[in-house]
Formats: structure tokens, sequence, C-alpha cells
């Protein structure tokens, strides 16, 4: 019965992390385009990196193949190197994109400096354990 309970908390932690990280590469390439004009109707397209970072450094077509992955209990890492992509970049982009919001909010004063400093010391950590589906290190 335990192992069920540390299965589903593993896969909702997993899950939470793609939405994480889906909710920030959003986010950003919103940014991204309300920054940018339109040139030209023929040279607008955007390259899949610049839609997505997230599931351009995960390797991952789309949204939904992440979802899948994850819903069957492969970490972002499996996926990762299911298509021959390294999973510390993953960790790197999501650390960036989640260190890029925490520096906003703290700016915006949403956060005390001892709260900015405790969330930014655990970020990575945080993210590496997410990333690779782990509530500690044994790997």
């Amino acid at each position: 019965m335990k192992s069920t309970k540390k299965n589903h908390r593993s896969r909702k932690a997993m899950i939470s992390t793609l939405l994480l990280g889906l909710a920030i590469s959003s986010m950003l390439l919103g940014e991204e385009a309300n920054a940018q004009t339109p040139s030209s109707a023929s040279g607008s397209s955007l390259t899949s990196e610049q839609q997505d970072p997230f599931l351009s450094t995960l390797g991952a077509s789309s949204d939904e193949d992440v979802y899948e992955d994850l819903y069957e209990g492969r970490s972002l890492a499996q996926t990762a190197r299911r298509h021959n992509k390294n999973p510390q970049a993953v960790i790197d982009l999501q650390v960036a994109q989640m260190t890029e919001m925490l520096n906003e909010r703290f700016q915006q004063g949403l956060l005390s400096p001892d709260t900015y400093r405790a969330q930014k010391e655990e970020l990575t950590d945080l993210i590496t354990k997410s990333v690779y589906g782990q509530t500690s290190y044994s790997q």
C-alpha cells in the first residue's frame, strides 16, 4: 500500500513539474510575442525552440506527449534521454526560468528577502529531484 501511495505522490510531483514548466514557457513566450512586431507574413514563423523552449529542450513534440510520458510513470529525465537530449539541459532551463520568476516577484515586493533567499537556495535541488522523479537522490 505504501508503494502505491509513493508512486502516486511521485506521479503527482512529476505532473506538477510539467505543468510548472509549461506555465513558465507559455508565460515567457507570451511576453516575447507581445514584445515583437511582425516584420512580414512570410518571415514570421518561429522555430520550435522559439515556440516552446521547454518542449525543445526535452525533445518532445507536444505537451500531450510529455503528459502521457509522465502519466505512464516516466520522469522528465527519461523523456529527455528517449529523445537523445540531456536531462541537465531541462534542469538548467527550468532553474533559469524559475530564477527569473523569483527575481521578478522579489523586485515587485511580493517576496521578503528571507523568503527569496530560501526559495532560491532550494530551487536547483527541487527541480533536479523533480526532473528525475525522485524524492531523494538515489541515482
